[in-house]
Formats: structure tokens, sequence, C-alpha cells
């Protein structure tokens, strides 16, 4: 991978904005999960029935990206994504042990559908837009593969956080309640770094804007490296 896809603007900074927001979305996957099932006592099944609304809106949440994408600027897709998983870590970290699942998870859970498509989405418009015409294929693979590594990564720093706090405090929901809210920390964090540092003006772009021309001296200069001559290459 070409260290100069780095030094493409907001890319970095873009990078540690979609992290930052799959770590969250381990962290909320894991003690939503957890939660239910350990404090509430939830069923397999209740959980699934649970989660239904998920389904529901994350296919319209894939749609409403998709829509707004040539309407408005990437990185405020990106903010909004963020916003909707901030406000799911926050209503799960407050709710209660003995309360219904409408007040808080129920909306919870719909927000959060939200969070992965406006966040995958917005990065690799983002992404495609801040590099090179040969290196957007490179950009998107980057974005993809830090939802995986987000995820795992919130989640070891999330469970970290737990069972420290859930042995100094002797209370295996106050550890859930510290790891959630260190959701919130960290998607805190997102929003405001890419409120500050991401800049991308909306997509409303046709066809290619790189030089071609720039590209072909490239490989020209490459090609002669290992001894190839391209004679139809203009230099």
């Amino acid at each position: 991978m070409p260290l100069e896809i780095f030094k493409a603007p907001s890319f970095l900074m873009l990078l540690l904005v979609v992290l930052l927001n799959y770590m969250a979305v381990g962290t909320l996957i894991w003690y939503q999960v957890l939660w239910l099932q350990k404090v509430w006592h939830w069923s397999p099944l209740q959980f699934a029935v649970g989660w239904t609304p998920f389904v529901i809106c994350a296919t319209g949440a894939a749609c409403l990206a998709a829509w707004m994408i040539p309407r408005m600027a990437a990185q405020w897709i990106l903010a909004i994504g963020t916003v909707t998983i901030l406000i799911s870590n926050v209503l799960m970290a407050t709710v209660r042990i003995h309360q219904s699942y409408w007040p808080q998870i129920f909306p919870s859970v719909v927000l959060f559908s939200f969070c992965p498509d406006f966040v995958y989405t917005a990065g690799q418009i983002i992404a495609s837009n801040s590099v090179r015409r040969n290196q957007q294929g490179i950009a998107a693979s980057v974005i993809g593969t830090l939802n995986l590594y987000g995820n795992s990564l919130g989640l070891g720093f999330a469970s970290t956080i737990e069972v420290q706090i859930a042995r100094h405090s002797g209370s295996q929901i106050t550890g859930y309640r510290a790891a959630l809210f260190f959701g919130v920390a960290i998607i805190v964090l997102a929003l405001i770094l890419d409120v500050c540092f991401v800049r991308l003006v909306k997509d409303d772009r046709e066809g290619w804007h790189e030089d071609d021309h720039m590209e072909e001296i490239e490989l020209t200069e490459q090609a002669e490296a290992i001894g190839i001559h391209l004679p139809n290459v203009n230099h």
C-alpha cells in the first residue's frame, strides 16, 4: 500500500473518525446483548424480536444515505451517523434495571441502526474523493477493514474497563455502564474531529477529475525503471 495515500487531505482524520465510530458500535452491540440477556434475562427469541426495528430501520438507513449523498456534504452525513451512535450509547448507558423496553432500549436500537450505513457510506465517499483515482480501491478497502478492527479494538478497551470497574465497585452493572460510557466518550471525540477536521464538498462529480497525463508519466517512469520502453506515452 502506498504510504502517500495517508497524505491525502482529511484522509488520516477520516480514518480516526471511522475507527472511533466502529469502536463505539462494537461496544454498544456487546453490552446491549449483555444487558438484555444477563440483566433483564431475555431469551434469544425475545432479543431477536426486540432487535426487529434494527433490521427495518437499517434497510431504510441504507436508502436514505444513498439519497443524501448528492444533496449533502459527506462529512455531515458522517456527523449524523456519529450523533446517532452517540445518543444510542447514552440511552443504553443510562437505562434503569427495572424499566420497560420502550423508553430507552427501543430508541437506542432504532438510532443505532442508522450509524453503520451513514458512517460507512460517507467514509467511502470521502476516502474516494480524497485520494487519486488509482488509489481509490486501496482507500475504500482501508475504510472497510476498519469495521472489523474497530469493533474488536473497542470491545477490547471496553471489556477491560468493565472488568476493572466491576472489580473495584463490586457491581457488574456498574461495569457495564462504565464500558458504555467509554463508548460515549470516544464517539464524542469522533464527532469533534469530524466537525473540525474532515472536509469535503457534496459529491456532485461527473466523470474523473484526476490528471490522466500525470498518471501516464508515472507509468512511463515505472516502465523505464524496469527496462520497458513505452513509445506511445507522451512525456
